[in-house]
């Protein structure tokens, strides 16, 4: 008797079956995917925004160590602005947090005294913050008598969509005048 030869195939039960699992697998790895790329574009955001956080602290500390603070006068918690007179560049500088933003606004004065009365009005300000910043300028004034070093602490929150970061920092104010420091 002659034998038939029999094929192996699949059955169409099986490539249905087989086609159904291979979609779910394809689901959940594009799923994985979309979750690693919106993990790599928040960590990139929050990182553009600490990183900018740094640079705008950095540069207000070195403008600091060299300034006489002249606004607010004394001691002062949780202040959105701070005015100095920077010795260095013979500046009166002043940052604030207004709307979102850090803004800087400065000016060539002779003298810290002259900084005092100086009013920058809305047009002075520069934009220098990214996402939308809150925070605060902790200020402590030097004074000669009792013997004080004064120091700005500066605390920025920033926010993006839905990262934020928070940074903060401390800077000591070394008050060079004309005549050298004031703390003899």
């Amino acid at each position: 008797m002659p034998r038939k030869n029999k094929r192996k195939a699949f059955s169409l039960v099986e490539v249905i079956i087989s086609l159904f699992i291979f979609t779910i697998i394809m689901m959940a790895a594009s799923q994985i995917f979309a979750q690693t790329f919106a993990g790599y574009r928040y960590t990139r955001n929050l990182q553009r925004d600490i990183e900018n956080a740094q640079f705008i602290m950095a540069i207000l500390s070195k403008e600091l160590r060299t300034s006489t603070v002249v606004e607010p006068d004394g001691i002062s918690t949780a202040a959105t602005s701070v005015q100095f007179f920077d010795h260095s560049q013979q500046r009166c500088i002043k940052y604030r947090i207004s709307g979102g933003v850090v803004e800087v606004a400065s000016q060539s004065v002779a003298s810290a005294n002259v900084c005092n009365g100086t009013n920058f009005s809305a047009g002075n300000y520069a934009t220098v913050s990214t996402g939308t910043v809150t925070g605060s300028f902790d200020i402590t004034q030097s004074a000669s008598s009792p013997r004080r070093v004064g120091k700005v602490t500066m605390a920025l929150l920033i926010k993006e969509g839905v990262h934020e970061a928070s940074i903060q920092t401390s800077v000591s104010l070394r008050d060079y005048g004309p005549e050298g420091s004031n703390l003899q």
